[in-house]
């Protein structure tokens, strides 16, 4: 019994050596911690590192963006001088009817943006919001007098992309338009730029809810329907827009509609008229997706990066408001070649369904439909740095005839994400 009680007195004495020894250890592994943390700045003592934000008081400000660089080589040029960076659907058409054949060669940066989100505890008992997006991808320019040249310079104007704050359910600023959802958006290096899918940011205020099976969306939009030079009119009413949209595992489906309305004060003329659009993300094999949108009626604006007007601009300059209606498909998949490496090929096409009451002068002058077909592979060996190469095509069809004009463009981009 003498010998087992030593024993056992001898165990518990190197338990405790261990143990006293694994304190010491933490006790200094601690006191390094404690004399390498940063003190706080006596001019403002509210400020904090917490998670990915900076807390002053009791908002905690994040910020984020990305500088992405391209080079853009196109069959026709872009469209429009000093407009590498914007190049549009209609500016690629009106390159395509050129007599212009040579590649044209441009680079830029104006895609960049920056962001600022802020997120503040219990204002009023809820979560307050908010987020500002800068971009700038200013409009088409050519000559000293603007903002912006590519002649000596490059230097552009940042421009308001997002600005909006939520609070209990409600959104109040701008942001993308109720109407599309953003979760069906092919991945393409040139933002935005197919045929017919729906992209749009604009002012609104929107009410978010959750319903059986997912989330209703409704919002009151900034109207308009005018197209460049050609402003019809202030318009008396907001676009009413509401999307209901399931996610989950088996992917992201949206059911969307619109109604607007058009007015012409020089004519008297007023129009209501709408739109509706449906939206899926479908998982397939892996980490594979297809993605998929389809939109039918007064899309105007709405749709392509406003490919067509709002109405008949025969019928608007004749007094008579004639909403144009067109449709839209786009369907893309992404393929994951690896864990580092993926592609997307992706097909979008649109067209004007309504019976012109002139031709060619009654929409663009020079086509009444048009597809687009991208092409690319990326690699992310990070997820904040993204290099790409992507080869688009488009076909444009000329109004009341059987011809098509063609416009290709290659882009090499990077992505460099903060």
């Amino acid at each position: 019994m003498a010998l087992g009680s030593a024993s056992t007195m001898a165990q518990s004495n190197s338990e405790l050596d261990d143990l006293r020894q694994r304190v010491q250890m933490l006790e200094s592994k601690l006191e390094g911690a404690v004399s390498t943390a940063p003190e706080l700045q006596e001019d403002n003592p509210y400020i904090l590192r917490e998670g990915d934000g900076l807390k002053i008081g009791d908002t905690t400000i994040s910020f984020g963006g990305f500088v992405k660089a391209d080079a853009i080589f196109g069959s026709h040029g872009n469209g429009s001088l000093n407009g590498y960076g914007i190049g549009l659907p209609r500016t690629f058409a009106k390159a395509a009817v050129s007599d212009e054949s040579d590649w044209k060669t441009g680079f830029s940066a104006r895609e960049s943006r920056i962001s600022i989100g802020t997120k503040t505890e219990d204002v009023v008992g809820h979560t307050l919001t908010t987020y500002i997006e800068m971009d700038f991808n200013q409009d088409l320019n050519d000559g000293f007098s603007e903002t912006g040249n590519e002649i000596v310079s490059n230097s552009y104007a940042p421009r308001l992309r997002q600005a909006y704050g939520s609070w209990n359910n409600w959104d109040f600023g701008q942001t993308y338009t109720t109407f599309t959802d953003l979760a069906a958006m092919p991945e393409i290096l040139d933002q935005g730029k197919m045929a017919a899918f729906i992209y749009t940011t604009q002012p609104q205020l929107r009410y978010n809810m959750a319903v059986p099976g997912g989330k209703l969306m409704m919002s009151l939009e900034n109207p308009e329907d005018g197209y460049y030079g050609n402003s019809y009119d202030d318009q008396s009413y907001p676009d009413l827009a509401v999307r209901y949209q399931v996610r989950g595992k088996h992917g992201f489906y949206s059911v969307a509609g619109l109604l607007r309305n058009f007015e012409d004060n020089a004519s008297n003329d007023t129009k209501t008229d709408g739109a509706v659009s449906l939206s899926a993300r479908i998982p397939t094999i892996g980490k594979d997706d297809l993605r998929l949108q389809y939109s039918y009626g007064a899309l105007g604006r709405y749709m392509g990066l406003l490919t067509y007007p709002d109405v008949d601009l025969v019928a608007q300059a004749q007094g008579d408001v004639e909403p144009l209606r067109t449709y839209g498909a786009t369907a893309a998949y992404r393929h994951f070649w690896a864990p580092t490496w993926r592609s997307s090929l992706t097909v979008s096409h649109t067209e004007i369904v309504d019976d012109l009451k002139a031709s060619p002068s009654g929409t663009l002058s020079y086509f009444d439909t048009s597809t687009s077909v991208h092409a690319n592979l990326l690699w992310s060996a990070h997820r904040n740095l993204t290099l790409g190469l992507e080869y688009a095509y488009w076909d444009f069809g000329e109004i009341a005839t059987s011809s098509s004009q063609q416009y290709e463009q290659v882009i090499a981009s990077a992505k460099l994400t903060f």
